[in-house]
């Protein structure tokens, strides 16, 4: 875990902490949070393409029922899948990304010297 050093050490009740650099001990920490952005990023693409292949899937079978009920079908369901799809991916993705950066990545910029750490650096 990185390093908690308190401002003050009690203010009534509650302890104020602020995380430290642990190499030039300031307190302008930055989270960088890389994997969730591209999680969510990745997740979005894969969801919304996932969504929009089965609604075009769905549109083939549409056309027995008729070619301008199934345009019309396909149009409304790609849209929609796509969407709904893309969000729940992003969401998926993000939260993967949000694991990623807690227990493998360097989530956290020192802002004065510019070092990166996470919260198992000594």
């Amino acid at each position: 875990m990185h390093d908690l050093i308190p401002e003050q050490p009690w203010a009534g009740d509650v302890m104020d902490v602020v995380p430290r650099c642990p190499r030039c001990r300031s307190a302008q920490i930055e989270t960088r949070n890389l994997g969730r952005k591209y999680g969510g990023a990745i997740g979005a693409i894969a969801g919304t393409t996932s969504g929009v292949t089965l609604a075009l899937s769905g549109a083939e079978v549409g056309f027995v029922g008729g070619p301008i009920g199934a345009l019309m079908g396909a149009a409304a369901g790609v849209v929609i899948d796509g969407i709904v799809a893309g969000a729940a991916g992003c969401a998926a993705g993000s939260k993967l990304g949000a694991a990623i950066d807690q227990n493998i990545l360097d989530n956290y910029r020192c802002r004065a010297c510019g070092h990166t750490f996470g919260d198992t650096s000594p």
